[in-house]
C-alpha cells in the first residue's frame, strides 16, 4: 500500500481538499459517469429560438475541454489554482519551446494520469495520511500530487513510493529531496509479507 503523510496547516483548506479527494475517489469507480450526456429535446415542438438554444447546450455538452475546466473550477479553489500556476510557470520555463502546461494538465493528471486507487484518508488535528494502491509501475509519479497537496497548504512529509519509505525534505515551495528511511522501509515491507 502506497501512502503520503502530510501536515495540515489550515483546516479550511484541508476541507477544500476533501472535495477534490472525494471527486478523485468517485471518478475511479467502475461505472462513474461525469453526467455530461447530451440533453434530451422534444424537437417537434420547439420554436426556432429554442432550437438555437438547444444547439448551444449540445455544443457545451460535447466540449470536453470546457467540461473538464468546469470540473476543475468546481473542485480546485482559486488560491490552489494560483499556487499550481506558479509551479507550472517554473516547469514551463524549463520546457521552453517543448510546450506549455496549464492547470488543466495537472487536473487531467489527477483524474486520469495518476493511476492509483485512493483507499483511505485519515487525519488527526494537524497531520494526515492518504493511502492508495496501484497495479502499475510507474503510476504517474508523485511530484504533481505533492504539489497539489501543497496548493491546499498541506505539506507532504513522508511517503512510501512502492520501493522505500522516504522523508520528504522541502527546499522550496516546489523542490524537495527524498531521504530514504531504511529501517522504516524494512518494517513497512515486512508488514505485507506476514
Amino acid at each position: 500500500m502506497l501512502y503520503v503523510k502530510f501536515k495540515i496547516n489550515e483546516t479550511e483548506k484541508f476541507n477544500d481538499f476533501k472535495k477534490l479527494y472525494n471527486h478523485l475517489v468517485a471518478v475511479r469507480q467502475p461505472d462513474f459517469d461525469f453526467g455530461n450526456e447530451e440533453p434530451d429535446f422534444d424537437w417537434n415542438s420547439m420554436s426556432q429560438k429554442e432550437m438555437e438554444e438547444a444547439f448551444i447546450k449540445i455544443d457545451e455538452a460535447s466540449d470536453k475541454v470546457a467540461l473538464e475546466l468546469e470540473r476543475c473550477q468546481n473542485t480546485i479553489p482559486e488560491y490552489a489554482t494560483s499556487f499550481l500556476k506558479k509551479y507550472l510557470k517554473i516547469d514551463n520555463d524549463k520546457l521552453g519551446q517543448l510546450g506549455t502546461q496549464k492547470v488543466l494538465s495537472i487536473f487531467n493528471y489527477l483524474e486520469f494520469g495518476f493511476e492509483v486507487d485512493f483507499n483511505h484518508l485519515e487525519i488527526n488535528a494537524t497531520n494526515g495520511i492518504i493511502e492508495f494502491s496501484t497495479g502499475n509501475f510507474p503510476f504517474g509519479g508523485l511530484e504533481r500530487f505533492f504539489i497539489t497537496l501543497k496548493a491546499f497548504n498541506m505539506i507532504p512529509t513522508e511517503c512510501f513510493d512502492g520501493f522505500s519509505v522516504n522523508e520528504i525534505q522541502w527546499e522550496s515551495d516546489f523542490e524537495y529531496d527524498f531521504v530514504e528511511l531504511k529501517n522504516e522501509t524494512e518494517a513497512y515491507i515486512q508488514k505485507f509479507k506476514s
